[in-house]
């Protein structure tokens, strides 16, 4: 049957066989798509520095009218949403780190790291800060899912091989020998088990979430996604939710990466990154059609017929109503004649494209746009994947500004057709997001998709 994980952040999870990976998370119960799966806690989170005064440095918080966050008298860089925020962090790791950081920050050794390297040398230096936690587990702990700190020393070691080690924030004569060891020890698990935060899936920080590292197995076509609860004066909490109806026994996977990368980039990060070659059934496929041929040249005719093509396949627009896949693999039925469009050179050239139109104009060459990469996406996506929604939103505005600037000089049949759309478009929109749930700052998707249907009178 598989070990039970039996813990409260899971317990819709049993641990079973997997026939290349340690295990496999598989549901003990029917779970309907939107069902939260897991609820778990983060054990330590850090922001981008790009976030920095921005965010409470504890809750992650957003700064608003309603938030102000103060800074640390001590370091004056760390900022904070409340009392309970400084108190906590203060108690967990920032009384050792206070005194050092600015020194810390301006250093040699830390401006040459990347912002994203810069954030793990933060994240390991308030892991390593109180050494306590970890002595038990490191003398002999038993791994016990139910102990965050053991779960996280269970994980498997990334493949990184070159010795690389991040300079740590520590007070002068901190960096004992207990200190070093502890941190080499996390950090050989850092790239290969740490999770990019996000707010409405725009990164904002690194966390730690070791029971989501142990229990989940990474899929290109995954039937569940991380999302990201932002709550005042409380840890960061990671909910991962399904996509789709996941049956009992089922393996229930997520996505380390962006589906949506080329094939050869997504093989060679999870590689070097996780040391194994991903055999899902999106990459099967693109193994199988390997190398793909380039598309016709931008503003070609025959990129033109290609587009067209694409969209009628993935959407049917063109021939009758749009409508969205349901189930996972529509790729696995392209017509041949439709391969060039996963060429590595096709969808960023094409949101490239979409970027500057949806912003700058003409929003009728911008609906078009949109409306191909959205096809793209329902191609290569599975169904209900959160960009999904978060890309026919932006076509939904984009058709919208068309209505607004353009609609008097239309037709009454052409202004019909095109609020139709709009209206299609939001309704795709609500579908994805709100299976997805809400997540991260207060605001976001679900209020603009309610603002956009009250402005068109729903």
């Amino acid at each position: 049957m598989g070990e039970s994980v039996c813990v409260e952040e899971a317990p819709q999870v049993r641990l079973a066989p997997h026939p290349t990976a340690r295990n496999a998370a598989v549901a003990v119960s029917y779970l309907p798509s939107g069902s939260v799966v897991a609820s778990i806690p983060a054990l330590a989170t850090s922001l981008l520095p790009s976030e920095k005064g921005k965010r409470c440095d504890a809750c992650h918080v957003l700064r608003s009218d309603e938030v102000q966050l103060r800074r640390c008298s001590g370091c004056a860089s760390f900022w904070y949403c409340g009392t309970a925020c400084q108190n906590a962090a203060w108690k967990a790791h920032h009384k050792k780190l206070c005194k050092s950081y600015n020194a810390f920050a301006a250093s040699t050794e830390y401006q040459a790291l990347t912002p994203h390297d810069q954030v793990d040398a933060l994240l390991l230096s308030q892991m390593v800060a109180e050494p306590g936690p970890w002595r038990p587990v490191q003398n002999g702990g038993s791994g016990n899912l139910l102990d965050p700190y053991a779960t996280f020393l269970e994980l498997l070691k990334g493949p990184r091989a070159d010795g690389f080690e991040l300079p740590l924030c520590l007070p002068r004569g901190a960096g004992n020998p207990e200190i070093l060891a502890v941190a080499r020890e996390l950090y050989m698990r850092f790239g290969n088990n740490n999770f990019v935060v996000h707010s409405h899936l725009n990164s904002y920080g690194h966390g730690v979430f070791p029971l989501a590292s142990r229990l989940f197995n990474h899929s290109c076509v995954p039937n569940a996604v991380c999302k990201y609860v932002i709550r005042r004066s409380e840890p960061v909490l990671m909910q991962v939710v399904a996509l789709r109806d996941i049956e009992e026994g089922e393996e229930i996977t997520i996505p380390y990466l962006d589906p949506a990368l080329p094939y050869q980039t997504r093989q060679e990060a999870l590689r070097v990154n996780y040391g194994f070659e991903c055999n899902c059934r999106l990459c099967a496929f693109m193994k199988a059609i390997h190398p793909v041929l380039p598309p016709p040249e931008r503003g070609s005719a025959a990129l033109h017929r290609m587009d067209a093509a694409l969209r009628a396949f993935a959407l049917g627009v063109g021939g009758g109503p749009m409508r969205i896949p349901t189930i996972p693999g529509l790729f696995e039925r392209m017509p041949a004649t439709l391969h060039p469009v996963l060429h590595e050179s096709y969808l960023p050239t094409l949101s490239e494209l979409f970027s500057k139109t949806s912003h700058e104009g003409p929003y009728v060459d911008a609906v078009e746009d949109g409306l191909t990469s959205l096809a793209w996406y329902v191609l290569v996506y599975p169904p209900n994947y959160p960009q999904i929604g978060m890309h026919a939103l932006e076509l939904a505005k984009t058709a919208w500004n068309l209505l607004c600037t353009d609609g008097p000089n239309l037709q009454p049949r052409e202004s019909d057709i095109l609020e139709a759309q709009t209206r299609r478009f939001l309704d795709i929109a609500a579908i994805v997001l709100e299976n997805f749930g809400p997540e991260g700052d207060d605001g976001g998707p679900l209020n603009e998709i309610q603002l956009l249907r009250d402005a068109l009178g729903s």
